[in-house]
C-alpha cells in the first residue's frame, strides 16, 4: 500500500465516524415523566431516573422497541433506540402517568448532525435564504462528517488550538474554509486543491449543479475537459446517489466565500 493510500484511509476511517451518540434524560418526579416528549436520533440514549418516593415503571409494549422496567426511588434504568419511530410508553403503577420517545428515521439523524455540526465543530454562519435547509444539513453531514472535504480543501484545516491530531477539541478553520490551497500529491503528481466556497455568482467552485456532478461523476477538470483530476478521490465521490451530490452542492451554495491563502499548506490535515 503506498503513502497516498495510506492517507485516504485513514481520510476515510478519521472522517466516517460521527459525533458521540448522546443521551436524553427523563426525570420522573410529582408522578411524571418529565419530559413528556424527547427527541432523539438513531442510536440515542434514553435515561429514566426515579427521583420521587414511589415506585414507576417505565414500560412500552411497542412492537420492535418493547421494554418494562421497574424503577424504586434513586433507580436508574437506561436504554439505546435502535429503530426510528414514535413510541408512547407508561407507568404500570400509575397507567395516568405517559409520555413518548421520538426517535428520528435515518435521514432525519444525518440531517440534525449536520445541523448540529455548525456551530459547534464548523464555526460559520450558514446563509439559508431561498435555499433548502434540510437538504443543506444532510450535504453538511456528508462534508463534514463523511467525505473529509475539509482535510484537503482548508488551509489550514483546524482552527488553532483546535486540532484532534494534537489532542485538542476539533473545530475547523472558519477563515478558509473550504478555500483551497493545499498541496496534495499522487501518481507522481501535485496539485492545489480548489476553492469549494461560492463565487460571486453563488456557484460553488464556480460550477453548475450539472457541472458539479459531471466533475464527480467522471473525474473530467473543468478547466482542462481532456484531463482527469488526479489526485481528488472524485471515484469514490461519484457513486453517491444523486440525492447526496445535490446535498452537499447546497451545502456548499450555503457556506461563506472565503478566499485562497496566498502561502500554500505543504500538505493535508493541517
Amino acid at each position: 500500500m503506498n503513502a497516498i493510500s495510506k492517507f485516504l484511509l485513514l481520510l476515510c476511517f478519521f472522517y466516517t465516524s460521527q459525533l458521540v451518540a448522546a443521551t436524553a434524560t427523563v426525570s420522573i418526579t410529582d408522578f411524571q415523566f418529565t419530559p413528556t416528549i424527547v427527541t432523539i436520533n438513531i442510536g440515542d440514549t434514553v435515561k429514566w431516573t426515579n427521583n420521587g418516593g414511589a415506585p414507576h415503571t417505565t414500560t412500552s409494549t411497542a412492537a420492535g422497541e418493547a421494554w418494562d422496567k421497574t424503577l424504586f426511588s434513586g433507580n436508574v434504568f437506561s436504554r439505546v433506540f435502535t429503530k426510528e419511530g414514535s413510541y408512547t410508553y407508561r407507568c404500570n403503577f400509575h397507567p395516568s402517568m405517559t409520555a413518548k420517545v421520538v426517535v428520528r428515521s435515518v435521514e432525519q439523524t444525518r440531517i440534525n448532525t449536520g445541523k448540529i455540526l455548525i456551530p459547534t465543530v464548523v464555526p460559520i454562519t450558514l446563509n439559508l435564504v431561498g435555499k433548502n435547509a434540510n437538504l443543506a444539513y444532510l450535504g453538511s453531514y456528508i462534508v463534514n462528517a463523511q467525505a473529509g472535504c475539509a482535510n484537503c480543501h482548508s488551509c489550514p484545516t483546524y482552527k488553532l488550538g483546535n486540532n484532534p491530531y494534537l489532542g485538542q477539541p476539533k473545530k475547523f478553520n472558519p477563515a478558509s474554509y473550504l478555500a483551497g490551497g493545499v498541496n496534495v500529491s499522487g501518481g507522481g503528481v501535485t496539485a492545489v486543491s480548489a476553492n469549494l466556497t461560492p463565487d460571486a455568482t453563488g456557484k460553488p467552485a464556480g460550477l453548475t449543479l450539472l457541472a458539479f456532478k459531471n466533475l464527480l461523476r467522471t473525474g473530467k477538470d473543468p478547466d482542462v475537459p481532456a484531463a482527469l483530476l488526479p489526485v481528488m478521490p472524485w471515484p469514490i465521490y461519484g457513486a453517491m446517489s444523486d440525492h447526496d451530490l445535490d446535498a452537499i452542492y447546497e451545502y456548499l451554495r450555503a457556506i461563506p466565500k472565503a478566499t485562497t491563502p496566498a502561502v500554500h499548506c505543504a500538505q493535508p490535515g493541517q
